[in-house]
C-alpha cells in the first residue's frame, strides 16, 4: 500500500522538482546578467556610456547570508543542532571552493556574454577529469568520460572562438572572463574530487554543510571584498544607484530556494534525475539569454551548443557503476555545484530519506 501511494506521488514530486529547479534557475541566471548589464541610473544610456555593476563578490556574498540564515535557522529550531560535525579545516575547504566558484563565474559575466559562461560552467566533467588527472586519480575514471571530455571542450571552443556578428554591449569575449571561468571550474573539480573524503571523514548532513560553507564562504568574500578595497566602491555604486539592491536581494532568495529544490530532489529521486533537470535547465537557461537579451548566435555555434550537451548527456546516461569491484565505473558529478557542495553525496550514493 504505501509503495504504490509513493508510485502515485512520484509524478507530483518530480514535477515539484522540475518546476522549482527550472524556475529558481533559470530565473536566476537572467537576473545575473541583467545584473552586469543594467544602466541602474534609470536613464537608458547606450551600452559602454554608463558605470556598469562589476562587482562580482556582491553576488556571493547576498546569496551566502541568505543561505546561511536559512540553513542556520533548520539546524538550531528543528534538528536542534549547535555545532558542526565537520573540523575546521574540512570547513575552509568546502567554504573556499564555493567561494572561488560562485565569484569568479559571476566576475566573469563583466567581461564576457552569459551563454558563453553558462556554455562554460556546463563542464564540470572537464573540471573533474582535470583536477583528477592532477591528484592521481585517473584510474577513477574510464576511456568513455574522457571521450566526452573532449567533446564537451571541442565545443566549447568552437562556440567561444567561433567569429559571429555581435551586437554591442558584453558580446565581445575577453580572455579575462575565459581565465575567470576556468578558475570557477577549477574549484568545482578541487571541490568534487575532495568531496568524498569529507563526506566519509565527518558525515555531515546536509544542512550542516550548507550552513558552515556559507558561513565561511561568506566570511571569505567579505575578507577579499576588503583587501582588494571593492567594498569601498560596491557602497559608492549602491548609493548611486540604490536600484541594484533589489536585484542583489531576488538573486540571492532565488539561489537560496534552488538549494532547498534540490534538497528535495536529491532526497526523493536519484542523483541521475537530479542531473537531467539540472542539466536540462542549463540548457533552456541558454535559450532564454539568447532570446530575452538578443544575443546573436551563428549557425556553427548553435551546433556548437549542440554539441556541449550531448556530450554531457552523454557522459550522464553512460555513468551506472559497474558490479566488477576491479573495473568499477565511477561516474562524474555533472550535476549543479550546489548539489554536489550541500549534499556530499558520491555519484554512487543511493537517495537517501529525510524527515517530512
Amino acid at each position: 500500500m504505501k509503495a504504490a501511494a509513493v508510485l502515485n506521488l512520484s509524478p507530483v514530486k518530480l514535477a515539484i522538482s522540475v518546476g522549482g529547479i527550472y524556475t529558481s534557475y533559470i530565473y536566476f541566471g537572467l537576473i545575473m546578467e541583467k545584473l552586469f548589464n543594467t544602466d541602474y541610473s534609470g536613464q537608458n544610456r547606450p551600452a559602454g556610456t554608463y558605470d556598469r555593476f562589476n562587482f562580482g563578490f556582491a553576488t556571493s556574498l547576498f546569496q551566502n547570508l541568505f543561505s546561511f540564515l536559512l540553513a542556520a535557522g533548520v539546524n538550531r529550531f528543528y534538528y536542534k543542532q549547535t555545532e558542526s560535525k565537520m573540523d575546521l579545516k574540512s570547513e575552509l575547504i568546502i567554504g573556499g571552493c564555493s567561494f572561488g566558484s560562485v565569484f569568479m563565474a559571476s566576475q566573469a559575466l563583466a567581461y564576457v556574454p552569459f551563454p558563453v559562461q553558462a556554455i562554460m560552467k556546463s563542464s564540470k566533467i572537464i573540471s573533474i577529469l582535470l583536477v583528477s588527472l592532477l591528484l592521481g586519480f585517473k584510474s577513477q575514471h574510464t576511456k568513455s568520460q574522457y571521450l566526452c571530455g573532449f567533446i564537451i571542450t571541442l565545443g566549447i571552443v568552437i562556440f567561444n572562438f567561433t567569429e559571429g556578428k555581435h551586437k554591442g554591449g558584453n558580446d565581445e569575449i575577453n580572455i579575462i572572463g575565459i581565465l575567470a571561468i576556468l578558475v570557477s571550474l577549477f574549484c568545482d573539480g578541487f571541490l568534487g574530487t575532495t568531496q568524498g573524503e569529507i563526506k566519509k571523514k565527518c558525515n555531515p548532513s546536509q544542512w550542516d554543510q550548507m550552513e558552515s560553507l556559507n558561513k565561511w564562504a561568506g566570511l571569505i568574500c567579505l575578507t577579499m571584498a576588503n583587501l582588494t578595497f571593492q567594498m569601498g566602491g560596491f557602497i559608492k555604486f549602491v548609493i548611486e544607484h540604490p536600484l541594484v539592491v533589489k536585484d542583489l536581494v531576488l538573486l540571492a532568495v532565488l539561489g537560496t530556494f534552488g538549494q532547498v529544490f534540490i534538497f528535495y530532489t536529491i532526497a526523493n529521486f536519484s542523483p541521475l534525475i537530479l542531473s537531467i533537470i539540472t542539466t536540462t535547465r542549463k540548457f533552456f537557461t541558454v535559450l532564454a539569454s539568447i532570446v530575452i537579451y538578443h544575443h546573436q548566435v551563428s549557425m556553427i555555434q548553435w551546433m556548437a551548443i549542440g554539441l556541449v550537451f550531448a556530450g554531457v548527456f552523454f557522459e550522464m546516461l553512460s555513468g551506472k557503476p559497474k558490479h566488477d569491484a576491479k573495473n568499477e565505473h565511477h561516474p562524474l558529478p555533472t550535476e549543479d555545484i550546489e548539489a554536489k557542495v550541500i549534499l556530499g553525496k558520491e555519484e554512487s550514493t543511493t537517495r537517501r530519506a529525510v524527515p517530512a
